[in-house]
């Protein structure tokens, strides 16, 4: 039995600043793909667009030369990207040409994308693929981005 209680860390006190970590260099890593979510989604600025989303964690590798110059405690660092489905009437993914870019980018990344292929995000998970991050400037912070996917 564990002696471990959550509501200690309510009462926990911390003296020094919690930090922001470097941005990782804009470039391309090999990453692993985690347990992608589903989720539902409502427009902030219009609520009646509202639709479905894959939440797609990528742990990244990070180079030791990286690591060294950022000062990094740890090889890997997770990013998430989401890629906001298209859907049909029906409320199926739509498979129509020219619909789902980010899914078809996934599914070409993993060798998933051929006619006669039989696909679900769960086949996604574990997965390798060759991650691009990119800076975007927001509120004058660097924010890292998942700026495609390739194959690993």
């Amino acid at each position: 039995m564990s002696m471990f209680n959550p509501d200690t860390f309510l009462d926990a006190t911390i003296e020094a600043p919690t930090e922001k970590r470097p941005p990782l260099p804009a470039g391309d890593y090999t990453a692993v793909i985690g347990d992608v979510k589903s989720r539902a989604w409502q427009g902030k600025k219009d609520p009646t667009k509202s639709g479905i989303a894959w939440d797609i964690p990528l742990t990244l590798e990070i180079p030791a030369d990286v690591q060294t110059q950022l000062g990094l405690q740890q090889p890997t660092i997770t990013l998430t990207d989401s890629i906001m489905l298209d859907l049909t009437e029906a409320g199926t993914i739509d498979n129509s040409p020219g619909k789902n870019r980010g899914l078809r980018n996934y599914r070409e990344a993993l060798d998933m994308n051929k006619a006669g292929d039989v696909f679900s995000a769960r086949k996604m998970t574990g997965q390798a693929v060759r991650v691009k991050v990119k800076h975007e400037l927001y509120e004058d912070q660097i924010m890292e981005r998942v700026g495609g996917v390739t194959r690993a």
